[in-house]
């Protein structure tokens, strides 16, 4: 199948595969490969862990025939490498095993390959078509191009707010307060989502009124780098945190230098505010619990509408993206 909607399909495929790389790849993108003979999938791969092979070799290894690959097509979401780092270029695996034709899905912007794949393909004879299911497959590695684009993290915003607007209690009285606004599944959910970032962010408020872990103790994934922004450097923590700038600009600097690719921030309402009001965001995530207080902390207001909203048991998440 060489057709246009063979194409996608075989690329949907290569997203599917490329997910699974999700919270384990950084600071390296999430690819996936097919290889495709005559309408059959011959070998598939992804790539698994930073600094171990990628998407492409993992394709190739898997192709029990390698004599079909001089007939065959291999799909790949994003630009085959072409530089030497952790492992050997792709682009020469490819053109090693004299694949006649290749389907990318959007070009690498990191600035050693930059389209230096695709030309080196095209330098030995190889067709290439670019540009399938590019806006999926963009939206897929949005983290990594954020980083290598913008030269900051890809920030999400994250917080929990009661069914009319209330995102903590009313502390006045200077007494510790324990509750949850949102049930057990969204716990869970919140500690898998964790798991997929590099980084985890909170203000000096929060950890010193809740003391949180950040960790993703209830969902078996990596914890993220905790950090936690405040003047000076003496942080008032109960775990290993490091203090950043209370400026959002020197905060993601700051991350940046220590190649991190995505950070999310869990409060409280000022350093959300803060990062809201200098527009260095890039989605939010809201937890509207089915309880309401009548009184207490008024959660942020985001300056853009949810995309969409999904029901967890009787609680809410609100999926909102800021526009560009």
């Amino acid at each position: 199948m060489d057709s246009h909607e063979g194409h996608i399909q075989y690329m949907q495929r290569c997203l599917q595969l490329a997910r699974l790389g999700l919270g384990s790849v950084q600071p390296n993108p999430m690819v996936g490969a097919v290889i495709v003979h005559n309408g059959l999938i011959i070998g598939e791969g992804y790539h698994h862990r930073y600094g171990e092979s990628h998407a492409e070799v993992n394709a190739l290894a898997a192709v029990k025939d390698k004599s079909l690959l001089a007939e065959s097509t291999l799909y790949v979401n994003l630009e085959p490498c072409s530089h030497f780092g952790k492992t050997p270029p792709c682009a020469d695996a490819i053109i090693r095993h004299r694949i006649p034709h290749v389907v990318v899905g959007t070009m690498d912007c990191h600035d050693k390959v930059n389209g230096a794949g695709i030309a080196k393909l095209r330098a030995a004879g190889i067709d290439v078509t670019v540009g399938v299911c590019e806006a999926e497959c963009e939206e897929l590695n949005r983290r990594f191009f954020t980083f290598h684009r913008h030269q900051r993290p890809y920030v999400i915003l994250k917080w929990a707010q009661t069914a009319d607007g209330f995102m903590d209690v009313d502390r006045s009285d200077g007494q510790p307060h324990e509750y949850w606004i949102t049930n057990p599944a969204l716990r869970v959910l919140v500690h898998k989502w964790r798991s997929e970032e590099d980084a985890i962010l909170v203000g000096y408020n929060t950890m010193r009124n809740d003391r949180p872990q950040l960790t993703t103790r209830l969902y078996p994934g990596k914890n993220p780098q905790r950090f936690v922004m405040q003047r000076g450097q003496d942080v008032i923590a109960p775990l290993p945190c490091t203090a950043v700038s209370m400026d959002v600009k020197e905060c993601l600097q700051h991350l940046y230098e220590q190649r991190i690719q995505s950070v999310i921030v869990e409060g409280g309402r000022k350093t959300l505010d803060r990062f809201i009001a200098s527009g260095l965001w890039d989605e939010a995530r809201v937890l509207v619990g089915e309880a309401t207080w009548g009184k207490g902390l008024p959660a942020p207001a985001l300056p853009d509408s949810p995309q969409r909203q999904e029901r967890v048991d009787n609680n809410t998440i609100l999926y909102v993206r800021r526009h560009l």
